[in-house]
């Protein structure tokens, strides 16, 4: 709850509240909706809505801003798993980062993929992670292909 509610930016995904209960011991977070699903869902599930390249330029600008954002926090909160299933589409087509994973510590641990392809997840997450994530984002958004191919195995980064 300490590290989101540093958090207050526009392209990021906002509580709206939170419970905690001893016993039985539960806890949950409510978030706000985002009605129109992930941008995975947008651009690898074909029943989703085709993206227009000026929404995708909408996307990657509030994804930039909002890492940008928190970067620049003090300490810095590293998004722990920066992937197209952790963006969710508002009503308007603008960009909501999301990921439960960003909310148990400032610094997290995160899977941070080499450019071979090859999963580190033992990788510190740092901000420079974050952008290495963003530039794979980049690219996935731009050719609409996975990060890594079903057809071939091969990373987004040797396909390019």
């Amino acid at each position: 709850i300490n590290t989101i509610s540093r958090i207050n930016h526009k392209n990021f995904i906002n509580l709206l509240g939170y419970c905690k209960e001893e016993d039985p011991f539960m806890r949950m977070m409510v978030f706000e909706y985002a009605p129109n699903g992930t941008l995975f869902e947008h651009l690898h599930v074909p029943d989703f809505e085709h993206l227009q390249w000026s929404v995708r330029m909408r996307i990657i600008m509030g994804i930039a801003y909002c890492l940008q954002y928190m970067h620049n926090l003090n300490p810095p909160v590293i998004h722990p798993i920066l992937h197209s299933s952790s963006i969710f589409i508002t009503e308007d087509y603008a960009a909501k980062i999301a990921d439960i994973g960003i909310f148990s510590e400032p610094i997290g641990r995160g899977k941070f993929y080499k450019g071979d392809g090859r999963d580190n997840t033992d990788h510190f997450t740092t901000c420079e992670s974050n952008v290495y994530s963003f530039g794979i984002l980049l690219l996935e958004i731009i050719s609409g292909r996975m990060p890594i191919s079903e057809e071939d195995g091969l990373p987004i980064l040797n396909w390019v």
